[in-house]
């Protein structure tokens, strides 16, 4: 990649833009099309379809279709067929504990409003891959798991928006149960795109990838994180407040940071032990940044995938 190109990027995926941006749909769209138009070429072409054979050209036909290589040996003009590829499954599972409603002074969003755009930005590319997309998550605190059975018509786009759009960050862990729902309700071996930050005993949740991984379901860790989390950026004393429990905290950073990020190292290294002995990707997604790296590894693991 250039430095013109790799310039255009930074400037195109900006956080102060994205936070600007009012609706998910926007926000998608922006990252959709700044992520296409930082490649070389379109990182679509090729991957839905398969070459079968030849087969002589026909006025009308698309000229891209023409194999010059063939016609400067053999003095052929034909075309080269291709066969579609089967589509897989996709679902897109998002953490809504009330954690995720964090949102730093440096973020473009919360940890619940990245999970999302991503998610819509996610959902456009593979329903333009024609794979069936679905979502499971929690409406609220309460409520029961939200399901939207997988599909690959373009309405569904619209569904899985409307969706999101309705999610808000509430109530104490629940991470543990979601996972135990994705297991109930995904019967055909799948992919799961998975966006949490993870803050929660890992226990049950350890059980539960492991036993998704055994069903033979794909699965990609999205980690949402805010920088506050990840550095501990704070000087003065404050109080602090747990988001799921309403705990509250007076506490000098000064005194409280060493030891914080020595504990957070240590529940990161954990998740990160976790995810590389399932064999399952595992990207850090901070909140102040631009998302590349996240829509990076999916291409590359839905490549590996086909």
């Amino acid at each position: 990649m250039t430095v013109l190109e790799n310039d255009r990027l930074i400037e195109r995926f900006d956080p102060k833009v994205m936070s600007l941006l009012h609706t998910l749909d926007m926000k998608a769209r922006y990252l959709v099309e700044g992520f296409l138009d930082g490649m070389h070429r379109s990182p679509f072409h090729g991957i839905s379809v398969e070459f079968s054979e030849y087969r002589d050209y026909q006025p009308g036909d698309d000229l891209r279709h023409l194999d010059w290589q063939l016609y400067a040996r053999s003095n052929r003009l034909c075309i080269k067929k291709y066969t579609q590829e089967t589509n897989v499954r996709v679902y897109v599972v998002i953490d809504t504990s009330a954690s995720m409603k964090y949102r730093g002074s440096e973020a473009w969003g919360s940890k619940l409003e990245v999970s999302k755009t991503l998610a819509v930005a996610l959902t456009s590319m593979m329903l333009r891959q024609n794979d069936a997309v679905g979502l499971l998550t929690h409406q609220g605190q309460y409520e029961a798991a939200a399901f939207v059975r997988p599909s690959q018509k373009q309405s569904q786009f619209n569904t899985i928006i409307q969706q999101l759009q309705s999610l808000s960050a509430a109530g104490s862990a629940q991470l543990a149960d979601l996972l135990q729902n994705m297991i109930r309700l995904i019967h055909r071996r799948s992919i799961v795109l998975f966006f949490s930050d993870l803050q929660e005993d890992s226990g049950g949740i350890t059980e539960a990838f492991q036993q998704l991984k055994f069903l033979g379901h794909e699965c990609m860790i999205f980690q949402v994180l805010d920088r506050d989390e990840l550095e501990f950026p704070f000087s003065q004393p404050a109080v602090f407040r747990d988001l799921e429990n309403g705990a509250r905290r007076m506490v000098d950073p000064a005194a409280a940071r060493a030891k914080y990020l020595k504990r957070f190292e240590s529940f990161m290294a954990g998740y990160r032990n976790l995810f590389h002995s399932l064999e399952m990707p595992h990207c850090v997604v901070r909140t102040d940044t631009d998302p590349w790296e996240a829509l990076t590894l999916f291409l590359k693991e839905r490549r590996r995938l086909m």
